[in-house]
């Protein structure tokens, strides 16, 4: 199964908290060419996402509606088990138990922020971890009966 491991879009920095901080124009941008890229390159014949996990955050939610755009997500999760302070460890745990209640589920897009990206990414694969610019998605490969995977792609934004 894949795992896509996406950072929002590019967000304005002033709001009345971190929280409601919104897309910028650029991060508008940045995330329908991450959208149409991830389309291309993995779901060409079956634009069906199985289970998104979102942060709650105004800007991961508008990242994962231009992604719906192109995109049908069976089943949506917002959760604060991965706010940019959460422990990529314990949404790990998590993921794997909602795969394993759920075991039709194929694809996940978790939708996120730096610096989470980052360790869940290496929680799932025990690697470095790699850096999100804006609207980066990291492509892992994952085997459910390891709780374990590896890196098949990261794709750096820069779309804009």
């Amino acid at each position: 199964m894949k795992i896509f491991v996406m950072r929002h879009g590019d967000a304005h920095l002033a709001a009345s908290s971190d929280m409601q901080r919104p897309l910028s124009p650029i991060g508008e941008s940045e995330a329908a060419h991450a959208t149409a890229w991830l389309r291309e390159f993995y779901f060409a014949e079956h634009p069906n996402i199985d289970y998104a996990m979102v942060s709650p955050y105004l800007r991961t939610k508008q990242t994962l509606t231009k992604i719906t755009e192109q995109f049908t997500v069976t089943r949506t999760e917002y959760t604060r088990d991965i706010i940019p302070s959460a422990s990529a460890a314990i949404a790990h745990d998590y993921m794997d138990t909602v795969l394993s209640l759920h075991p039709e589920i194929n694809s996940v897009l978790l939708v996120a922020h730096m610096p989470f990206v980052s360790y869940f990414v290496e929680s799932l694969t025990q690697l470095t971890p790699p850096l999100f610019a804006t609207a980066s998605i990291a492509v892992i490969e994952y085997d459910k009966s390891l709780s374990k995977g590896y890196i098949l792609e990261h794709k750096q934004a820069y779309f804009t």
